[in-house]
């Protein structure tokens, strides 16, 4: 199977952001190997979509000692090269920093920090991803730039990859690999709405006011993944993008 424009790895495609930016990619003319936890979703979330290059893989990523061997066997010997990484994976628990325990911080951190590591590590490795340039998208949170109560240990699993990204982008940029990481706001993903369940109408209508653009839908994050995985940003790098609908600027 080839794809057009080369392929790109999706890791948690098979809702919210990661799903819209594989859809978006495929319609640009990307080859998508798309990855996530349960195959029976990725088989209905790609649906009439099998006539496009899309290859659909199980993955625990929790699983992390293992992801270089899955790579090996399950990416590499199926393509000729990789266009780019796009890692949305996540994982949220809002308890207070009291009430948590250190099983829980290393739940957050295996799924939010050391998978997407792990991920630029193992394919920044191998010259079949890298020969022909290659660009690669992780996903911080605004979280790791505010102070929500409850949310210490999610807030330092994902902002922990902002502190990855520069000395990590300066590493691999002479393998013709550019990296990058996307910080947003809250967006209508099947986690947030979790998330929001739980508030009460008045607090939803206060966070929604929040956001002078209003809250941020799948699609609006995936045409920046499009336009950084393309030949467009080739001469960007090592810089988070924050996506938040004005939410970090509004006046007081």
């Amino acid at each position: 199977m080839s794809a057009e424009k080369g392929w790109v790895f999706v890791a948690g495609a098979s809702k919210g952001i990661g799903l819209s930016a594989s859809r978006v990619l495929l319609e640009s003319g990307y080859g998508v190997i798309a990855a996530a936890r349960s195959k029976e979703r990725l088989d209905s979330a790609f649906e009439g979509l099998e006539s496009l290059p899309l290859i659909k893989i199980e993955w625990d990523f929790t699983d992390v000692g293992k992801i270089e061997e899955k790579v090996k066997l399950d990416v590499l010997e199926k393509i000729e090269s990789l266009a780019g990484l796009v890692c949305t994976l996540g994982a949220q628990k809002t308890m207070p920093l009291t009430m948590s325990k250190f099983q829980l911080a290393e739940e957050l951190f295996i799924i939010n920090t050391f998978a997407p590591i792990e991920l630029v590590r193992v394919f920044s490795k191998f010259r079949k991803i890298h020969e022909k340039g290659a660009s690669f998208i992780l996903f911080s949170s605004l979280a790791a730039h505010e102070g929500a109560m409850g949310k210490s240990l999610y807030a330092a699993s994902k902002g922990a990859l902002e502190g990855f990204l520069r000395p990590a982008s300066s590493e691999i940029a002479c393998r013709g690999i550019r990296l990058n990481v996307l910080v947003p706001g809250i967006v209508k993903t099947q986690m947030s709405m979790e998330f929001m369940g739980k508030m009460t109408g008045e607090q939803i209508e206060s966070l929604s006011q929040s956001y002078p653009l209003g809250l941020g839908e799948p699609e609006q994050v995936a045409g920046l993944v499009r336009f950084l995985i393309s030949e467009e940003s080739k001469w960007i790098t090592g810089q988070t993008f924050i996506l938040d609908g004005g939410h970090s600027v509004r006046g007081a």
